[in-house]
């Protein structure tokens, strides 16, 4: 979804923590759909996964629908020849995950995924910006314009060690994406002083490493702690960090807290965190709160005159919700208001005004597990 929402909701549906049967049921069934929207922008995500244990082996499948539908208006003070446009564009995805014990200790990780359409709403906005000044309806298609087609794949290899029975483990792995973008446009000239409409990238490369450490440091208290590096193409290694701790406070009540920060040169750093208190009034029946904050410092601009860059942002969300777990199935709602705040639109990034407007979001959230 938004980049913002993509960090907080990180984790979004709290996990549904239940007992774990000593010999847990070979199959598992998951669906969990979430919409979240402000007043002219519905954003909806739905996804179906199903894990099977068998011997040392466990794997797991998923399938993911996400829709965009918003009510485009462009800044006419810049946009001169722009209009209003009901939007709607659809993503489609999957993704599979294998898990192999080779021996004892250590399991062997490997998956992969891909989808098809635009990786969150912003890139829609910002796509059919450049397709109405290049693209009008009215005026004959500029030279060089073509229509975007978004798409991409991703996969990673690792290994998971148990250095301490049951207590401690330790994830490495490499991953590697490919992503087909939608690209950005900006006017300008040739040698001969004749008009040439520049195209941004189109394909881009990741590829990073990521690193981490769980571990049940004492019967009432769980962390884990995440590093992770990655290097896009044409751009500075991006250093991110990620920590979590459960807290049993006591028969009833149980805490979850989460934070981390991001880095990347020249000019990047985000950072975020949350909380999520959990009270069981009565037995299988949970009620939570959670709290989340989210900033940045503003994207890093890669053009010289107009750019697409969103401006400082700083996130908070509220929420609450409701869990239940009986036998083998578990079902969670959640519902919180979401509020962003961007600094004010820098002169290079005055056409995309509206697209970086403060918002109030209402996200509403289910989940549902059955293990059999």
């Amino acid at each position: 979804m938004i980049r913002t929402l993509g960090v907080l909701l990180l984790g979004g549906v709290i996990a549904m923590a239940e007992e774990v049967p000593l010999f847990p049921p070979p199959f598992t069934l998951e669906f969990d759909p979430e919409a979240i929207w402000a007043s002219d922008i519905l954003l909806s995500e739905s996804r179906v996964r199903f894990e099977h244990q068998i011997g040392d082996v466990n794997w797991d499948a998923s399938f993911s629908y996400a829709s965009f539908d918003m009510d485009y208006r462009p800044f006419t003070d810049f946009d001169f020849f722009g209009f209003e446009e009901d939007l709607d564009e659809d993503r489609f995805g999957g993704q599979a995950n294998l898990r192999y014990g080779l021996v004892d200790q250590l399991t062997l990780l490997v998956g992969g995924g891909a989808y098809d359409g635009y990786p969150d709403y912003r890139r829609v906005w910002i796509a059919n910006r450049y397709r109405q000044k290049y693209d009008h309806p009215d005026f004959p298609t500029i030279p060089g314009y073509e229509d975007p087609d978004p798409k991409g794949w991703s996969v990673y290899a690792g290994v998971r060690w148990e250095y301490l029975p049951l207590a401690g483990f330790a994830d490495v792995k490499l991953n590697y994406a490919a992503d087909q973008t939608a690209p950005g446009y900006e006017d300008s000239q040739d040698a001969a002083g004749n008009y040439l409409l520049l195209r941004g990238r189109e394909h881009l490369q990741t590829k990073g490493v990521g690193v981490s450490s769980e571990n049940v440091l004492t019967s009432w208290l769980r962390s884990l702690n995440e590093f992770s590096v990655s290097e896009t193409s044409e751009r500075d290694p991006r250093f991110s960090y990620q920590g979590s701790v459960n807290v049993a406070l006591g028969p009833a009540w149980t805490l979850r807290g989460y934070g981390g920060i991001t880095t990347e040169a020249p000019r990047f750093d985000a950072s975020f965190f949350g909380a999520t208190l959990e009270w069981e009034p009565l037995r299988d029946f949970f009620v939570g709160v959670t709290g989340r904050y989210y900033e940045d410092n503003g994207e890093i601009e890669d053009s010289l005159l107009t750019s697409s860059a969103a401006p400082p942002l700083r996130s908070w969300e509220l929420g609450g919700g409701l869990r239940y777990v009986w036998q083998r199935s578990a079902i969670k709602l959640y519902v919180a208001s979401v509020r962003t705040d961007y600094d004010p639109i820098r002169i290079g990034t005055a056409e995309f005004t509206y697209l970086y407007s403060d918002r109030n979001w209402v996200l509403a959230q289910i989940a549902y597990s059955w293990q059999f």
